[in-house]
């Protein structure tokens, strides 16, 4: 989408204009139940996403976990993922949190964005987890006022 820089004062929005403005929210969704991660992929608890997609649109999609806890391997990771449709599904991006200094659990929050186009139709996005090791019962910690969420935007014209 181009930056506003020939529209003033005065002038009438136009509908080719307004088409250029972000829709704002699509969908989203939050939980407050911790999830126990394991070492296969699987869909984080709650965190999934539905809308009617339009191909010309950019959508961002945010998903937010609080509080990551890892094992208490040293060297061990959180791989947290955005995926379409389901854990099978395209891989839309990954970030991962890693116990790389100690032999200890670690805990912190950790965000996955994805900016990109879908084709039309119904659309699904999920956030997914696996963790390298088991040991020391690693999970994704929430409460109710540590809340996991996904959002799914629109923002503007491709």
């Amino acid at each position: 989408m181009a930056l506003n820089n020939a529209f003033t004062v005065s002038q009438t929005l136009t509908a080719t204009e307004m088409n250029n403005l972000p829709f704002g929210v699509a969908d989203h969704t939050s939980s407050a139940s911790d999830d126990t991660l394991s070492t296969s992929l699987t869909a984080s608890l709650g965190m999934s996403v539905t809308w009617t997609a339009d191909s010309t649109r950019l959508y961002k999609i945010t998903y937010y976990e609080p509080q990551v806890r890892s094992s208490s391997v040293l060297s061990s990771y959180v791989d947290l993922e955005l995926r379409q449709t389901n854990v099978s599904g395209t891989q839309l991006q990954q970030i991962f949190v890693g116990n790389v200094t100690a032999a200890v659990i670690t805990t912190e929050s950790a965000t996955v964005t994805y900016i990109g186009t879908f084709s039309s139709g119904s659309r699904t996005v999920i956030g997914a987890a696996l963790v390298s090791s088991t040991t020391g019962a690693p999970k994704l910690l929430r409460s109710g006022t540590s809340r996991a969420y996904i959002i799914c935007e629109d923002v503007g014209l491709a």
